[in-house]
C-alpha cells in the first residue's frame, strides 16, 4: 500500500471513529431528553427535582483525557515521521501530526480555561 494511500486511510478511520462518538453523544442526549419530558408530563412535581439532578454540573468532563491523548497521538507521528527520516515520509507524517496536535491543544486550552474560569468564580462568590 503506498503511503499516501495508508495516510488517507487512517485519517478516514479516524474520522468514522470520531463520528460514532459524535453520533453516540446525540443517541445519549435524545434519549435524556426524552426521560425528561417523559417525566415532566407524568409527574410534574417531582420533575423539579429531577432537573435539579440533571443540571448540575459535571466535574470532569474528560476532555482533558481526550487531550492529552490527541496530543500524544500526534506528538508519536511527528516523532515516527523523524525517526523514519526521508524527507517524503516526514512531510506527510508531520501534515498528518497537525491534526490530532491542534485539536487536543484547542481542547487542552479549553479546559484550562474552564478550570480557571470556575477558581475565579469560587474567588468572587
Amino acid at each position: 500500500m503506498p503511503l499516501t494511500e495508508m495516510i488517507v486511510t487512517v485519517t478516514i478511520a479516524g474520522a468514522m471513529a470520531l463520528i460514532a462518538i459524535s453520533l453516540l453523544g446525540l443517541v445519549a442526549t435524545l434519549i435524556r431528553h426524552r426521560t425528561l419530558r417523559k417525566a415532566v408530563e407524568t409527574n410534574p412535581e417531582l420533575a423539579e427535582g429531577l432537573l435539579e439532578k440533571l443540571t448540575v454540573q459535571r466535574e470532569n468532563s474528560g476532555d482533558d483525557r481526550l487531550a492529552v491523548i490527541l496530543v500524544a497521538i500526534g506528538l508519536a507521528i511527528a516523532g515516527a515521521s523523524i525517526v523514519i527520516g526521508d524527507a517524503g515520509i516526514m512531510r506527510f507524517g508531520i501534515a498528518a501530526a497537525l491534526f490530532p496536535l491542534l485539536v487536543g491543544g484547542a481542547l487542552w486550552l479549553r479546559s484550562r480555561a474552564a478550570e480557571r474560569a470556575k477558581r475565579r468564580d469560587r474567588a468572587d462568590g
